[in-house]
């Protein structure tokens, strides 16, 4: 019964996971056009958070995004690399989330 509880808590946490795929599609493009992203200076910087141990897909830390105010996870180091870059190469200081945004209904 155990088992059972932990693969549903699992799946939970699975659905309400969010890949922003779009932002990495965006920063691939803009690599793409010529920019180094990596080479881009700003508030962002590329860091990691220690797990305690080692989860589904045997990482020791989770790659992070931070402005020392607001961190952001992300699923891979080149990820973060590259949404930090873009982050500053855009100007963005800060990251503002807006409580309990859902997409339009029609």
């Amino acid at each position: 019964m155990r088992a059972d509880h932990r693969s549903r808590r699992q799946r939970a946490s699975q659905a309400r996971r969010y890949e922003p795929l779009a932002v990495y599609h965006l920063a691939e493009q803009v690599k793409a056009s010529g920019i180094d992203l990596p080479g881009i200076r700003g508030p962002w910087r590329v860091g990691e958070r220690r797990v305690p141990r080692p989860g589904r897909t045997s990482l020791q830390a989770i790659p992070v995004i931070s402005n020392l105010a607001t961190d952001v996870v992300v699923d891979t180091k080149e990820h973060a690399v590259d949404v930090a870059g873009l982050l500053n190469w855009c100007g963005v200081d800060q990251l503002e989330p807006v409580p309990d945004l859902a997409p339009p209904t029609n």
